[in-house]
Formats: C-alpha cells, structure tokens, sequence
C-alpha cells in the first residue's frame, strides 16, 4: 500500500471519527436526552479506543478502520435523528407530572394518569388540578410563588389537558386571553 493512500484512509478515519463526537456535543448544546447524548459519547468513546487496540494489535486494516469508524458515525446519526423526534414530541404536548408534583394553588398532588392542565415558564413546568386554578394562578402568581417557594418568571405555554398540545402564549397576549380562545 502506498503512503500517500494510507495517510488518506487516515485522515478520512480520523475525520469521521472526530464527527461522530461532535454528534454529541451538538446533541447537548441542543438539549437533547442526556441518556441518547452520553449514548452517542459512548459508542464513540469505546469505539475509538476499541479501533485503536485493533490497529496495534494488528486485527484491523486501515479498511476496516474506515469501515469501523462508518459504523460508528452511523449509529451516532441514528441516535441524533431518535433523540431528535423526541425532543420534538415533548415540545409539542406537556411530559408527564413528577409523583411528587402538586397543584400550586390547592396542594394537590398530581398522578400523570389524573386530569391536569399545565404552563411552562422559561425554566419549568407547573401542572394544575383543573382549569380555574390555572387561571387564578395566572390571575396572581405572587400570591402562590411565596408560599409554594415556586419560581416563576412568567407563561410561556399553556396546555388545556394532558391530552392537548402546548399552546404558545403570544408576545403582548395575556395568557388568560391565549386560554379564552381555546376554551370559550
């Protein structure tokens, strides 16, 4: 093999290999699942070192490195593209309450196989026992945030029913008139 082709199959390996990380760094600065993003760090960490033994064993051709290295990229593509539908998911209806979630305004703990209505501010979300409560928090969030030690910093979605998908709250609307043009 000449050497001009074996740096080439390198830099090409090498190339690939760097991609298959960068997956993952996409993966978190996009907020992806942290299990599919550290699965992507994974595969392409333990591949690496596995290549890597392969070559100094002598088990493995600078093909088969390439070849190896395709593998790993690819399944890394994959576990983008599935973490990738996911997030999609869960931006489009409310993630289930916590066992330990409570309604801010009753106290009421909230069982994901309940009725609930949900508002997501900029860092969490609040899950609520019904409608009206929803509405009087938003009517008077300060009256809830001390007592509850909630922090909220304001409606950036609401969702109806666990059913429902979250509905944007409009730059200028009020959320209650964002809820008003759902349920009359």
């Amino acid at each position: 093999m000449d050497s001009d082709r074996v740096n080439a199959l390198i830099v090409v390996a090498r190339f690939i290999q760097v991609a298959g990380f960068s997956v993952a760094i996409v993966m978190l600065a996009l907020e992806y699942s942290l299990s599919m993003t550290f699965g992507v760090f994974a595969i392409n960490s333990i591949a690496f070192f596995l290549i890597l033994i392969g070559i100094m064993v002598g088990a493995l051709s600078l093909e088969g490195v390439l070849v190896a290295d395709a593998i790993v990229i690819a399944l890394s593509i994959g576990m983008f593209l599935k973490a990738r539908s996911q997030k999609k998911l869960k931006d489009l209806i409310p993630a289930s309450p916590k066992h330990f979630s409570r309604c801010p305004v009753c106290g009421k703990i909230i069982k994901p196989s309940d009725e609930y209505c949900a508002l997501m501010d900029s860092k969490s979300i609040l899950y609520f026992d019904s409608l009206e409560h929803m509405k009087e928090f938003i009517a008077s969030p300060d009256s809830y945030r001390i007592s509850k030690e909630i922090n909220f910093d304001g409606v950036r979605k609401i969702a109806i029913s666990k059913r429902d998908r979250w509905i944007e709250v409009k730059r200028g609307q009020s959320p209650l008139e964002s809820i008003r043009e759902v349920v009359p």
